[in-house]
């Protein structure tokens, strides 16, 4: 997620996210730790990351198909 690479995601989202991604409720997420939370959020932001340059490789091979 963009915003919270760039640390403005609105903290409801941030939860959002966390509890989708990995499967966890609400009740569940409370339970972590800061730093388990943490680095789930670098682990996101990586695989949006490496999403985002997987899009734009496929973006310019199909330019160079046209």
């Amino acid at each position: 997620m963009r915003a919270m690479r760039r640390g403005k995601a609105h903290p409801s989202l941030t939860r959002f996210r966390l509890c989708k991604e990995f499967g966890w409720t609400p009740k569940q997420l409370n339970g972590q730790s800061a730093k388990t939370i943490e680095e789930f959020v670098v682990i996101l932001n990586e695989m949006d990351h490496q999403t985002e340059e997987e899009v734009e490789k496929a973006k310019r091979g199909a330019q160079h198909v046209s």
